[in-house]
């Protein structure tokens, strides 16, 4: 029951934090909002690492092994530098009600990853469940009663903040599976998952700024943080803590109590968890058609993530 109770925690952790991301990329930009939110939560699962280890920085990188630093790099690279830039530029164009929903394309995107990468199995089970994610999803976007009720709330249904969804839950997906190779590559040599967070953090704040500079936007992307521009660092603050902190961290702790597979159900729970708090905060109509659509991805999800126990219960 411990584990349930923690992978909830997680989906609402997660769940209040897309709110203020939401506001923050209003406010600061996504990009500046990226580049220094990954920033700030490095620095803070460095103190808690630190206070938790007698302060001793050298085990930072003394502990982790090469292809820990490899794996995991890429990961945060593609899943935090990358992915959640065009996730959260997706939050703001279509609103965390149909944002939040394409993130249930990471499973799936996960699983095909998986399939090149790690060679993992995938039956026509799971390729039905994607199927009926993305039906759900489609059948959303396309909703015109729905777009009313977007639109009144003061967002948008456009090309960009679709593409940017489906992205951005693809690069999560893709993190998701480096993140396990980098895991496994040792497996006698056991590495917190803190400090695999840590490690992806360290990798994707760093390319975030890189990128920044060498495209010639780091002074355009820093001034409206060092500026508090229409005061969008505590949504900044806020949407930190409750994400890549809180909710990172919780999701580790939920796994370990849990099978990977219960766990990941419960957190494909997100845009049912979404719906009500986007209504309370920014007055978005739940409308019949958001309701059944989050269902029927939430069921396609379930599909592929139980694909291998139900083509046993069905054989």
């Amino acid at each position: 029951m411990f584990g349930e109770i923690i992978a909830l925690l997680t989906t609402l952790s997660w769940s209040l934090g897309i709110i203020p991301f939401t506001e923050a990329a209003k406010r600061l930009g996504a990009s500046a909002l990226n580049q220094y939110r990954l920033l700030l939560a490095w620095m803070v699962i460095t103190c808690i690492l630190l206070a938790t280890h007698s302060f001793q920085v050298s085990f930072l990188f003394s502990q982790p092994q090469s292809k820990h630093f490899l794996y995991l790099g890429v990961s945060g690279i593609i899943g935090f530098s990358i992915g959640d830039y065009f996730s959260i530029t997706s939050f703001k164009i279509l609103g965390p009600k149909l944002g939040s929903l394409y993130t249930s394309f990471a499973p799936g995107a996960a699983l095909l990853t998986g399939y090149v990468l790690l060679g993992q199995e995938v039956n026509a089970i799971g390729l039905m469940g994607m199927c009926i994610t993305i039906g759900g999803v489609i059948w959303l976007t396309l909703s015109r009663k729905d777009k009313k009720a977007s639109e009144d709330a003061g967002f948008e249904r456009n090309k960009k903040g679709v593409v940017f969804g489906v992205i951005g839950a693809f690069c999560q997906g893709i993190g998701l599976v480096l993140s396990k190779m980098g895991l496994d590559s040792y497996p006698e040599h056991h590495l917190e998952t803190l400090h695999a967070v840590w490690i992806r953090l360290l990798f994707a704040f760093s390319a975030a700024f890189l990128i920044s500079l060498l495209t010639g936007h780091l002074m355009s992307n820093s001034k409206p943080i060092f500026s508090n521009h229409k005061n969008g660092l505590p949504f900044m603050l806020l949407g930190t803590l409750f994400g890549p902190v809180m909710g990172v961290s919780l999701s580790l702790l939920a796994i370990q109590h849990l099978e990977v597979a219960v766990a990941q159900t419960i957190f494909a729970l997100l845009p049912m968890v979404v719906l009500p708090i986007n209504y309370f905060y920014y007055k978005e109509k739940i409308t019949a058609q958001s309701l059944v659509a989050c269902l029927i991805a939430i069921f396609g999800v379930v599909m592929l993530i139980w694909r291998n126990a139900i083509l046993v219960w069905i054989s």
